[in-house]
């Protein structure tokens, strides 16, 4: 379980195409394993000072008490389920606040909205949440229990 919590989000990435996994396999044929970065075009986007800024610029959004709130009782609700064995933990409610605020950021605010928190809410929680074997017996969803969770958890105005 404590694995489960080590990563901020799970995102879903699909199987690539038919001919795309035959250009995989074709490349990995000819070559004895990845070329450099820099023979793909792909070089360096952002500078250390950079990446320094821009968490700073993150830590400097203000996430109100109201979210914050918001934050824990959308994670303790996790734990109140019957249909999960296991809720997310406090260290999952730091990350989606943190998470929060850097969408925030991204999204040129220097506060932090509840819309915020439901956006990232699924990407942070999927992968901390076990589904109780009666939940899995009916077919239900992880994702579609967080939805319901952020629908049912009220959001600060």
């Amino acid at each position: 379980e404590a694995q489960l919590d080590r990563f901020l989000f799970k995102l879903l990435v699909p199987y690539p195409s038919l001919e795309e996994e035959t250009r995989i396999v074709a490349r990995f044929g000819e070559q004895s394993g990845l070329p450099h970065p820099q023979e793909l075009g792909i070089g360096a986007v952002a500078s250390p000072e950079m990446l320094d800024a821009a968490a700073a610029a993150v830590k400097s959004v203000t996430l109100a008490d109201s979210v914050t709130d918001y934050v824990v009782r959308l994670v303790r609700a996790t734990r109140e389920s019957a249909d999960l064995s296991c809720g997310a933990s406090p260290r999952a409610a730091v990350l989606l606040a943190g998470a929060a605020r850097a969408h925030a950021a991204l999204d040129g605010r220097d506060y932090v909205v509840p819309d915020d928190v439901k956006m990232l809410s699924t990407a942070v929680l999927r992968h901390r949440l076990l589904l109780s074997p009666a939940a899995e017996i009916e077919g239900k969803q992880v994702e579609a229990l967080v939805a319901r969770l952020v629908e049912q958890t009220e959001a600060p105005r």
